[in-house]
């Protein structure tokens, strides 16, 4: 399903490099709070970090790119980024333990 700039969607992102123990989580609920986002992040087993997040699709694109963009004291490797419908609307934007 392709979504259009204005759309409201969900954004399921898995984001590699180093993203743990760097603030990484913080500088994502941030930046997300900034876009008026909802959703969650947390830290995955393998190392790296999930983030999912329910907006406009350009915010929720925005959002990535904000993160790209600042990389200290974290480094981003690689990101896997999919959208789908929201099923359950969230209500605040939270880390996950």
């Amino acid at each position: 399903m392709s979504f259009d700039s204005k759309d409201t969607c969900e954004m399921r992102c898995i984001v590699k490099g180093l993203v743990q123990g760097v603030g990484f989580r913080y500088s994502t609920r941030s930046a997300a709070l900034a876009l008026k986002l909802k959703g969650t992040v947390c830290n995955l087993l393998d190392g790296s970090v999930k983030i999912v997040a329910q907006g406009e699709k350009r915010d929720l694109e925005n959002l990535i790119s904000n993160l790209k963009e600042e990389m200290f004291p974290y480094q981003i490797t690689e990101t896997t980024i999919d959208f789908f419908p929201i099923a359950e609307p969230f209500v605040d934007f939270r880390i996950i333990p």
